[in-house]
């Protein structure tokens, strides 16, 4: 059986409930939003994410929010056991989204899925990271840069990057960046319907 990189308390004690506390625990990592932890302020007038904190706080406190939220997403990978990743992949999302310490109102739910799927496929996540990025970059220059309005260019190519993460990934990884896009998508729709 297959364990993950770091085998912290994976034993048969730890797991006799059938690797729901797995689950659990990514959920409550995903709650430790970096926003709300360390910019609590932000929380009154933008997502507390890094797209809000940057548009509140500045480049390096996004910064270090964003990398908060990428490192609790690698934490929760490296925890969790090759049979629970692609469950544990939407628990992290899920708890970042709708964290149980901060009245279920968090972030988009990006930065930790980025961290859960650089942990457990690294190439592949660069890849689609990329493409997103790219897709960002072109959407900001052709559209939204000059309108203003819509999606903004980091979830809409993130849109791109989900698509491409779940073509590339192998099998269980396909379920666990389909459980991620799924959370960030529903989150995306509740942030499109001012529902933050």
């Amino acid at each position: 059986m297959e364990t993950s990189t770091l085998r912290i308390g994976q034993g048969a004690a730890f797991c006799k409930n059938g690797g729901v506390e797995w689950i659990l625990l990514a959920y409550l990592l995903g709650s430790l939003v970096g926003g709300l932890l360390l910019f609590p302020e932000v929380r009154e007038c933008d997502l507390p994410g890094g797209s809000g904190v940057y548009r509140r706080k500045g480049p390096w406190a996004a910064l270090l929010v964003v990398l908060w939220d990428v490192g609790k997403g690698v934490l929760a990978a490296l925890l969790t056991p090759l049979a629970w990743r692609p469950l544990a992949a939407g628990a992290v999302v899920a708890g970042h989204t709708w964290p149980l310490f901060f009245r279920f109102r968090g972030g988009g739910g990006i930065a930790p899925s980025l961290g859960y799927f650089l942990a457990w496929f690294p190439r592949e996540t660069l890849l689609a990271t990329g493409l997103g990025l790219l897709v960002a970059g072109l959407y900001h220059f052709l559209y939204w840069g000059r309108r203003q309005k819509g999606i903004y260019p980091i979830p809409f190519g993130a849109l791109f990057g989900y698509l491409a993460l779940c073509l590339l990934v192998p099998g269980e990884g396909r379920l666990g960046a389909l459980l991620a896009a799924g959370v960030v998508g529903v989150r995306g729709l509740q942030i499109l319907r001012g529902r933050w």
